[in-house]
């Protein structure tokens, strides 16, 4: 089977041509590494030159995407000559899933739409036609692929063909690794109690809940340090003695901060995007072994079997204190074996575009 995957190369702060990083990744390398040719055509809006990742069955170009001639266009039409894809599948934002969609239909195979997120929440929405080309792809679909069951509920309306692949964790990257050696190898005193985040600080981030949930730990005699590892964090809180903001760092490094936490923390406000969510961190963070507080949206207290019940009221104080306080004093792990994995996840997904390709060619 040729699968042809459209997406954009920056995606959730992360590069996927150097980091290889989440499902654009993943599940391409799982279904190439299944036997099927895929190539991915990524849209990039930082370069105006192509860059190329070529792997076994997997190639994966970005191309710029203002760019009118060996441009994102140009490189799907040259990828659609030289491999004539049996399925066509986008991913990342309403205006990708509306191109896929077209050039499904006009290369008469099925389409599946990717979301791991409600697109039409994106800020990119805003722009007049976006919406439009967002419900257009969901209707058009052969499948939906969603990451939660929240989502696959919220789409509903404009499809019924769904089929849920949640975010997941590379378990040879992400695993339990000694606390006190993550500490010193970051730099960090290993006498506080960690609590770490790893990912992007946006709306979703519950930021003012959190620093004051932090300063009644520190004045009850926890000794609490917060870690944020990601891009966002406002100049306030990012100076705030109880914080140690890394910012930004390399997927590499992740599994590090992750290590030197004593609690990993899910900390969303219930916004819309928040209320369909599925996040990487939370497979991460139980495949490397660490206690998990999370706010109580999305479905994400169902992925936590053993301490989901300590998932915490948004925008709450004193039910993030109890919960923290809780998993400190007595902490309750998940069992590291239920993290989700992108190989696993991908399997299931590929069952779903074998049986469209089946019913295409009868």
């Amino acid at each position: 089977m040729n699968i042809l995957f459209l997406c954009k190369r920056f995606y959730t702060g992360s590069d996927l041509i150097k980091e290889r990083f989440g499902r654009l990744y993943h599940f391409p390398r799982h279904w190439a590494d299944c036997g099927h040719r895929v190539t991915v055509v990524a849209a990039d809006y930082k370069s105006m030159k192509s860059t190329h990742l070529q792997e076994p069955n997997l190639h994966i170009v970005a191309a710029p995407f203002f760019k009118p001639w060996a441009g994102f266009g140009a490189k799907i039409r040259e990828s659609v000559k030289a491999n004539p894809p049996d399925i066509v599948i986008a991913s990342c934002d309403s205006h990708f899933g509306y191109i896929g969609m077209r050039l499904a239909q006009k290369l008469n195979v099925p389409f599946v739409f990717d979301l791991y997120h409600n697109y039409e929440d994106f800020g990119s929405n805003r722009v007049p036609g976006m919406r439009w080309m967002y419900r257009k792809a969901l209707s058009n679909a052969a499948l939906v692929v969603c990451d939660s069951e929240r989502l696959a509920e919220r789409i509903g309306t404009y499809s019924q063909n769904t089929h849920i692949a949640p975010q997941a964790t590379d378990n040879t990257v992400f695993r339990a690794l000694d606390r006190d050696d993550c500490c010193e190898k970051l730099g960090l005193d290993k006498n506080h109690r960690n609590l770490v985040y790893v990912g992007n600080v946006d709306s979703r981030f519950d930021e003012n809940t959190l620093i004051r949930t932090v300063e009644l730990l520190a004045e009850s005699g926890h000794q609490p340090r917060l870690i944020i590892a990601g891009p966002g964090l406002s100049d306030l809180h990012s100076n705030h003695p109880l914080v140690h903001y890394l910012g930004r760092l390399p997927q590499e490094k992740i599994p590090l901060v992750i290590g030197c936490a004593d609690l990993c923390l899910i900390p969303y406000r219930r916004t819309l995007l928040a209320e369909t969510c599925n996040p990487c961190k939370l497979s991460e963070y139980i495949a490397c072994g660490r206690p998990i507080i999370a706010s109580n949206i999305s479905n994400i207290a169902e992925y936590l079997p053993r301490s989901g019940y300590l998932c915490y009221e948004p925008e709450n104080v004193d039910s993030l204190l109890a919960s923290i306080s809780a998993q400190l004093a007595r902490p309750i792990l998940e069992e590291q074996g239920t993290a989700l994995l992108w190989e696993n996840v991908g399997a299931e997904y590929l069952i779903e575009l074998e049986k469209l390709t089946t019913l295409a060619a009868r």
